[in-house]
């Protein structure tokens, strides 16, 4: 939405510019009373409706006299030459008009013809700059001077800047005597033109000037300041500094150009030092313009031409600085040249920049034409080929102005990308902590499985120096008392024992192992959903002939809470409960008498959202367990005496029981009565199963 808006903006002000010139080029014909044989006919004028009038025709001229007055009363009655067109500098001639050279000194006499009811009205006259100094009588009274009027250059005091002279006339024939001198500068005499009107108007055509070049000279200066500031806060960005200058010299040219503002305002400032800086400040102002424009489109705007448009700049600068005026002004051509062919490449870096359609160029390139027809405008103005002046200030602010707002946008761009890179760098940021945080996590992680290998190693090494030692003693010494010959070599009974040994070393080993390996989680579980009746009932299935064939009764038990279609889940690892049921189950076997009972029991409890516990028990009528031992059943290689007189386990199973359970996030306990029997119960969780739950699978 906003390049469309740029556009249209940039093209309506072309579109004023050129209307304008145009507009200047109609006025020019407009039915103004022209000055002829030194006199100009105002009596047709309504001053009511006329707010002033320029003296332009040909005015009376003395050619190298300072006349005055009473003098020229009494010089000869001039010829066709003795008069000169106005405005125009001396060296303008043409068939009726004689060519005079730039450098002298001469008279001009204009009577103006006013109406009877004009007289004693309050004029004024508004005298612009001349060319370059004058003395200005009106009906014989010296009434305005600039600079001091001499006949070479040791005796005048060049000074010309934009007067008014108000005066009232006691008649209605009025006399304009001027005395022009200069030996300065390139261009002498009355070039621009006189106007003439009631003294409010003049008054406010005088103070609209005056606002308008102040107005713009303060726009621009303002504007080079700020970006000054911008580039000093981030002074990467060069295009900033080479705009403020840009600004700043320009603003300074437009103060002793025009109006010269700044010589009204210090008169005490040098006439040379004004021409000066109004030639410097355009040339200084085109180099860094053309180091502006290069900042901006480098690839489009070649580097070698930017150095020979400096360079060549550069020459002019140290010129106008170590020249006078009468010198560095008559090359003036020139460097109207230089100026057109910089302004002329740097619109087709524009348009490249546009077809390339780089950010602001088009705007830019339509502030530049308005600045280059302007330009050109005004030294058509200066050739006397237009009457429209004062375009070239109004035009420098509407070019800078674009450049202001491309240089604002890409400031905002800036600001947006170092937005957008903050905010990807906090994402970052926030990321690389998630991702330190979660790193950190599993490093302590696996710092706590080392660990538990670590511990579980040393436990491993510990109970089997510890556990080993009895059954390799025995072993040891059976075979010594076979090599002393206390005990027969191929004794049956002495070499079952030591078969009975070695399969008890084998079976600590093998449990010392698992349980090592279920304890530094180096076992994978393979879980899975579980119906829990069909699972636990296919296990008491599976183990009940080898208890019968024990001479033991194998009970299976159910809770009396239903559920339908055996809709109760366990999600476990099948083997591993398995092997947790077979040593309970071996356990009971082992510490029962003949003839008694073991029971598979299974029991849960639901809660509302269909979880819950499920409690498998293992129940014997065996010897049972003391109160005692009861706190230590589950730890490692633990015994009581009941089973040392029994001489059954290796105290192993139970931890590893253990461990299993509480990797499936159940618990296990024991409850027991010496003489009565023994009770093993471990919980898993369990839920009611959906009905579009897959069909369980039981190994």
């Amino acid at each position: 939405m906003r390049q469309p808006m740029i556009r249209k903006t940039g093209i309506f002000a072309v579109f004023v510019m050129i209307m304008l010139i145009f507009a200047s080029g109609v006025m020019a014909y407009d039915t103004e009373p022209i000055a002829r044989q030194g006199v100009i006919d105002l009596r047709g004028v309504n001053w009511e409706e006329k707010q002033s009038v320029q003296l332009n025709g040909d005015w009376t001229f003395y050619w190298n006299q300072l006349q005055t007055p009473a003098s020229i009363h009494e010089a000869a009655p001039p010829t066709s030459s003795g008069y000169k067109q106005v405005p125009s500098t001396w060296k303008d001639g043409d068939a009726i008009h004689q060519s005079y050279p730039n450098h002298g000194y001469a008279t001009y006499r204009l009577l103006l013809q006013l109406r009877e009811e004009d007289v004693n009205k309050r004029f004024a006259i508004y005298m612009p700059s001349v060319a370059t100094a004058y003395q200005l009588w009106i009906n014989g009274e010296l009434m305005e001077s600039n600079g001091v009027v001499g006949t070479s250059r040791e005796q005048m005091v060049p000074k010309n800047y934009a007067k008014l002279i108000p005066f009232q006339s006691d008649r209605s024939e009025v006399e304009l005597v001027v005395q022009v001198s200069n030996f300065v500068q390139r261009k002498g005499g009355l070039w621009e033109s006189i106007s003439l009107g009631p003294v409010e108007e003049i008054m406010l055509q005088r103070d609209t000037k005056v606002l308008y070049e102040t107005l713009i000279a303060g726009c621009l200066c303002l504007m080079g300041i700020y970006h000054f500031v911008l580039y000093l806060a981030r002074k990467r960005e060069k295009s900033g500094l080479y705009f403020s200058m840009m600004s700043i010299g320009i603003s300074i040219r437009l103060l002793f150009w025009g109006e010269t503002l700044a010589v009204r305002y210090f008169p005490q400032i040098p006439w040379e030092i004004g021409v000066k800086l109004e030639y410097l400040c355009a040339v200084i102002c085109m180099m860094f313009l053309a180091l502006f424009v290069h900042s901006q489109y480098p690839l489009e705007f070649n580097r070698t031409v930017r150095n020979w448009m400096i360079r060549i700049g550069s020459v002019f600068a140290l010129v106008i600085f170590a020249t006078p005026a009468v010198f560095f002004t008559e090359g003036i051509l020139i460097k109207e040249i230089y100026l057109i062919l910089c302004y002329c490449y740097v619109l087709y870096v524009y348009v490249r920049a546009v077809m390339k359609k780089r950010h602001g160029s088009l705007l830019n390139g339509l502030g530049l034409m308005l600045l280059f027809l302007a330009s050109i405008n005004e030294i058509l103005f200066y050739a006397n080929l237009s009457t429209f002046e004062n375009g070239v200030a109004f035009s420098v602010l509407v070019f800078l102005f674009t450049q202001m707002i491309n240089l604002s946008m890409a400031f905002a761009r800036s600001f947006d990308h170092v937005e957008r890179l903050s905010e990807e760098l906090r994402k970052t940021n926030e990321s690389l902590e998630q991702k330190v945080q979660q790193r950190t996590q599993a490093l302590e992680g696996k710092n706590k499985e080392l660990q538990l290998m670590e511990e579980s190693r040393r436990r491993l090494l510990s109970n089997i120096a510890h556990e080993l030692g009895t059954p390799l003693t025995s072993i040891q010494g059976f075979i010594k008392a076979m090599i002393d010959g206390v005990v027969k070599p191929n004794d049956p009974k002495y070499l079952t024992i030591l078969y009975e040994k070695t399969i008890y070393l084998h079976q600590i080993i093998k449990d010392l192992f698992e349980l090592s390996k279920i304890e530094s989680r180096q076992i994978r579980f393979h879980f899975q959903p579980l119906p829990l009746i069909s699972f636990f009932h296919s296990l008491y299935e599976k183990y009940l002939l080898d208890i019968e064939k024990k001479d033991l009764h194998f009970v299976w038990e159910v809770g009396m809470r239903k559920v339908p279609d055996d809709r109760l889940v366990i999600v476990a690892d099948p083997l591993r409960v398995e092997q947790v049921v077979v040593n309970l189950l071996t356990n009971a076997q082992r510490y029962t008498s003949s003839g008694g009972t073991i029971s598979l029991r299974i029991d849960w409890e639901l809660g509302a959202d269909g979880t819950g516990q499920a409690y498998i028990e293992v129940r014997d009528t065996g010897i049972g367990i003391d109160a005692d031992s009861l706190p230590f059943v589950f730890e490692r290689f633990f015994k009581g005496s009941d089973v040392r007189k029994l001489g059954g386990g290796v105290g192993l199973g139970l931890p590893i029981s253990k461990e299993i359970i509480q990797y499936h996030q159940g618990s296990i306990w024991v409850e027991s009565v010496v003489g009565e029997g023994t009770t093993f119960s471990f919980s898993l969780p369990v839920r009611l199963a959906q009905t579009n739950d897959e069909e369980w699978r039981v190994s």
